[in-house]
């Protein structure tokens, strides 16, 4: 019994010696991986500088206030006579700064942009058997405003922009019997415009967006002489739609 006993503590020595000796090779051949750190975010703070191209609808409201002696001359006061919707072709460029807190983008942007956008048109008259003529024309349009916006991936922001907007009008109107009777006006007018859009980040300094825009530049009132040597008045009021895509460099 003793020679057995002695046997057994022999067999449970070596077999914990053993056991120390595979652990010990195992925690060699088997080392434990650190885990991988978190997919860093793009970064979106910064200024920024790029170009632009799209579409601008000039959508114009012609109203014959008339003349307030002798009443009505072409069409009934208060009468909307031309309302078109001419679309041109824009381009241009911006420029803008961007903070960031997470997820969470906001700035401000300011741009300018040609616009080629005339229309002209032959209006039947109820007091000239051979009408008038109208024509109204966008050339260029300007923005400053403050945008802000989600990041729902690393690399896309969705936003929405509002601010100011001035754009330069050329509108006139005349009979066609009597072309010294004309109303014109050539000026820059200010507004407000609204809007959204989602921007891409292409690389660490480049980033691509397509955004839309609606400006309202409310109602000019312009005053002439009537062929009857009385003031006559018009309404020459505009809104402007765009749809453009844009590239920003950013630093």
């Amino acid at each position: 019994m003793r020679r057995f006993r002695h046997y057994l503590l022999i067999t449970v020595a070596v077999a914990a010696f053993s056991a120390s000796v595979s652990a010990a090779d195992l925690a060699v051949r088997m080392p434990v991986k650190a885990a991988p750190p978190p997919p860093v975010g793009r970064n979106w703070a910064g200024p920024y500088i790029g170009i632009n191209l799209g579409v601008a609808w000039n959508h114009a409201k012609f109203t014959d206030v008339g003349d307030p002696v002798l009443g009505d001359f072409a069409f009934p006061a208060g009468a909307t006579f031309w309302s078109p919707n001419k679309a041109g072709f824009t381009g241009g460029g911006q420029i803008g700064y961007n903070l960031q807190s997470g997820n969470l983008v906001y700035g401000l942007e300011a741009d300018l942009n040609g616009v080629d956008s005339k229309t002209t048109n032959n209006i039947n008259s109820p007091h000239y058997i051979t009408g008038v003529t109208a024509t109204t024309k966008l050339e260029w349009m300007a923005t400053v405003r403050a945008r802000a916006g989600m990041t729902v991936l690393p690399q896309t922001l969705i936003y929405v922009t509002g601010g100011a907007a001035f754009a330069h009008f050329n509108d006139s109107w005349s009979p066609i019997a009597a072309p010294q009777d004309s109303f014109s006006s050539s000026k820059t007018r200010a507004g407000w415009t609204v809007g959204g859009g989602v921007e891409y980040m292409l690389a660490r300094n480049w980033t691509a967006k397509i955004e839309g825009l609606y400006a309202d530049f409310g109602s000019s009132t312009v005053a002439g002489q009537s062929a009857f040597l009385s003031t006559y008045r018009s309404h020459f009021a505009h809104e402007v739609a765009t749809v453009r895509g844009g590239l920003n460099w950013k630093w």
